[in-house]
């Protein structure tokens, strides 16, 4: 996994003696779930740390114990009999407590600690050496470390802007370079599949029934993006629009339990569009520069803020990201592959991709709620 910290959370802490014994307790927060009290983040010389045990294991990690070695190992498989830090094998035990994270020793100017009988560690060295998201929540005094994608519940929409990831096409690069990263940062995604172009054993550019129905398992929604995606909706026949539009749920569902969204082929859109879209979908989102009044939003016609392309920058989507969170509104973005090759205009770079996710994971979700469609319509009808 690839490593990811946010510089908020050192920056966030404030480490004087005197205002630290004054402050409330510092609440931990893994996959969106708080910890118990006694999980709360403890605070030394300025660094923030967690209760080992109870976060890797929480984040599918393995924890051993060694008290000849004083030593904490962490491992994301099953850890070897041999497991040893680089350059720690045959030293003798060290005076003070050490972490090692798959067989790496980690450093910190904290050291690990037995406090009331349980090992804690430095949270962002932990998070770190996981490969996981980490952030700094001022306002609620809490320290939220994610590995999944972490979807909102009713009680998360308190009127703040919302965003939204929303991938057109099921592009196979969405599930080894895009999924790991909204897993990292705990953001929801939306893929709109193109049904008719499920891969089945040819090797395309598209997904496979197995990788959809793992998407969907670990978080994401899987939408609707027509059966075929060969011509404009707008150009359709009656009949064929039917079709594109009932046969695409039809073998989405035959996947995953329920498809309630579609992102229209092409952006071409109309009321005669729309009104057959309804009679399969709960929702529908359009191409039009817009971003989405959350208190008078069209379910129907969900407009999309920025469609990202190799062409773009980190700033230029960051102003649109900012722009909502000003207004309180629903921002969408539309992507399509996301490769490191990026060979196409409408292919990013992972790096890119991670650019924006760690900037929206720190303005925290008091500020900008990160959801899938079919949630952001949800909320918005409270």
């Amino acid at each position: 996994m690839r490593k990811i910290i946010s510089g908020m959370l050192a920056g966030a802490i404030v480490s004087s003696a005197a205002v630290v014994s004054a402050a409330p307790p510092t609440t931990l927060v893994l996959n969106g779930q708080a910890g118990h009290a006694s999980d709360s983040v403890k605070i030394k010389k300025g660094r923030a740390l967690v209760p080992v045990r109870e976060v890797a294991e929480g984040m599918g990690a393995v924890v051993r114990w060694d008290a000849s070695q004083r030593t904490v190992y962490v491992s994301t498989g099953e850890p070897k009999e041999d497991e040893a830090a680089e350059g720690s094998k045959n030293e003798s035990a060290s005076p003070t407590m050490q972490l090692v994270i798959n067989g790496k020793k980690v450093d910190s100017s904290v050291p690990p600690q037995i406090i009331n009988g349980r090992a804690w560690v430095p949270a962002r060295e932990l998070a770190e050496g996981l490969g996981s998201g980490i952030q700094w929540n001022d306002s609620q005094r809490s320290v939220s470390i994610t590995n999944k994608i972490v979807n909102p519940t009713a009680k998360d929409f308190r009127g703040q802007a919302m965003i939204t990831f929303s991938y057109d096409d099921g592009l196979d690069t969405f599930y080894d370079f895009a999924l790991p990263l909204h897993e990292k940062y705990g953001i929801p995604a939306t893929d709109n599949v193109i049904a008719g172009k499920i891969k089945d054993g040819a090797q395309t550019m598209y997904l496979d029934a197995d990788q959809i129905k793992e998407m969907h398992e670990r978080g994401v929604e899987i939408g609707s993006h027509s059966y075929s995606h060969q011509d404009g909706l707008t150009t359709l026949s009656d009949e064929d629009l039917d079709f594109e539009l009932r046969e695409s749920k039809a073998v989405l569902e035959r996947i995953v339990p329920k498809v309630q969204t579609i992102g229209i082929p092409f952006s071409m859109y109309d009321e005669r569009v729309k009104a057959a879209v309804k009679k399969y979908y709960q929702a529908a989102r359009n191409f039009e520069h817009l971003q989405n009044d959350i208190s008078a939003v069209d379910k129907l016609w969900l407009h999309t803020a920025i469609a990202v392309t190799n062409e773009m920058t980190f700033e230029q989507i960051k102003l649109r990201i900012d722009e909502a969170v000003k207004n309180k509104q629903w921002c969408i973005i539309m992507l399509h592959g996301i490769d490191p090759d990026n060979r196409d205009l409408y292919e990013i770079k992972p790096a890119l991709l991670e650019q924006v996710l760690a900037y929206v994971a720190s303005l925290g979700r008091d500020k900008i709620l990160p959801v899938n469609t079919i949630d952001g319509v949800s909320l918005a009808a409270k």
